[in-house]
């Protein structure tokens, strides 16, 4: 393992617009800023063009994925890149990417360092990682105590956000493209269309063809985000359109702009990073997520909201229309309270998720993960 200042390798499955991807992206940034070696592997995605700007080098997989022969060929590649770029700590985040980089860390003797963001990933390939990291990160209690039942210890290093990318000053073009007059109001619902957070979008749907049911015709919707189900909730939104005689939900698809997203909106619906970051530009959010209904994010609820990681890893209800309408409702009915919930949740992730912050605690996990690197970057 070379010695010498951190040059570390962060490694994606690909660059799509995901809260795992922006995370890298927000990380990628910090370590910079602190003086840190950055490269990154991964394959194509929307986010390329943003990680390109930030000028660390970049290794690309194979557009043939991580098929057996491929991952066997990637690997060798790889290795060379960390050999080429004086790699010594890797980073990875997904499978099966990370396997493959697993196997060209341990070959050259260079520190793993694993995040585990949810408890979605294919239990062998994580089981077969976490028993071969150097070290293991969750991004929230839940997520923690999820790898503890898998009978591993991790560190504790939540989502750093960048509150000066995301924040209230900025462009809000989202309303211009989608022609949302002033007057109107605006939800925004933020995630990859897939697994729970697609079902909990169709639910959303539903209740927002309720909602302008009962009275509620200057209220739309921006679905942002892509994934396997995004076809079937376009057809459902034709549907309700269709059905209701007005064209009030907008399927925005993939956007690379997250926080002028945020901006645009009146209040978010989403979950994990996505609540941190529009809480970040300073926007209400009703918290949705994987496992269900978690509710309004405010003063007293930020511990239970964290702990259920904002309804992905815990929640007080399941999916109801019913519910997600009238919570809607009694919100948007209190634009004093939903002003508040913007301005107090910008300063709670001020003070308990920056991005600097989570840099510092990741540089040290570095460390103990490589002794050789103390006192280094």
């Amino acid at each position: 393992m070379s010695s010498g200042p951190l040059s570390v390798m962060l490694v994606l499955d690909g660059m799509g617009a995901g809260g795992t991807e922006t995370h890298v992206l927000s990380l990628i940034k910090g370590l910079q800023d602190k003086g840190a070696k950055v490269s990154l592997a991964s394959m194509n995605g929307a986010l390329r063009p943003a990680f390109e700007a930030l000028g660390c080098p970049l290794y690309l997989f194979s557009p043939s994925g991580f098929e057996t022969a491929a991952s066997v060929h990637g690997a060798a590649e790889l290795k060379q890149r960390m050999l080429e770029w004086k790699v010594n700590c890797v980073h990875a985040h997904q499978t099966p990417s990370g396997l493959m980089a697993l196997a060209a860390a341990e070959e050259l003797g260079i520190p793993f360092v694993f995040t585990v963001h949810g408890t979605y990933y294919p239990a062998g390939s994580l089981r077969s990682i976490l028993a071969r990291a150097s070290k293991v990160i969750s991004v929230s209690k839940p997520v923690q105590a999820f790898v503890r039942q898998l009978g591993f210890d991790s560190e504790l290093v939540p989502n750093g956000i960048d509150t000066a990318a995301f924040c209230p000053e900025g462009s809000r073009k989202l309303r211009e493209s989608l022609g949302i007059r002033e007057e109107e109001r605006l939800l925004v619902y933020a995630s990859r269309l897939a697994w729970g957070k697609a079902r909990a979008c169709d639910t959303l749907l539903r209740a927002m063809k309720d909602m302008r049911k009962y009275g509620w015709d200057k209220l739309h919707l921006a679905v942002i985000g892509d994934g396997p189900q995004l076809a079937d909730l376009r057809r459902l939104a034709d549907y309700i359109e269709h059905e209701t005689g007005r064209a009030f939900i907008h399927i925005a698809g993939l956007q690379t702009d997250m926080a002028d997203c945020y901006r645009a909106a009146d209040a978010v619906i989403g979950t994990g990073r996505v609540a941190l970051e529009a809480l970040a530009c300073g926007k209400p959010v009703l918290a949705i997520g994987n496992h269900g209904f978690f509710g309004w994010i405010e003063p007293q609820c930020y511990e239970e909201a964290w702990l259920n990681y904002f309804g992905d890893h815990g929640s007080v209800a399941g999916y109801s229309r019913y519910l997600f309408a009238s919570q809607l409702a009694d919100g948007l009915r209190q634009p004093d309270r939903l002003t508040r919930m913007g301005t107090e949740g910008r300063q709670w992730v001020m003070s308990q998720f920056r991005l600097d912050e989570a840099i510092n605690r990741l540089l040290k996990l570095y460390a103990w993960a490589s002794p050789s690197n103390q006192g280094e970057a």
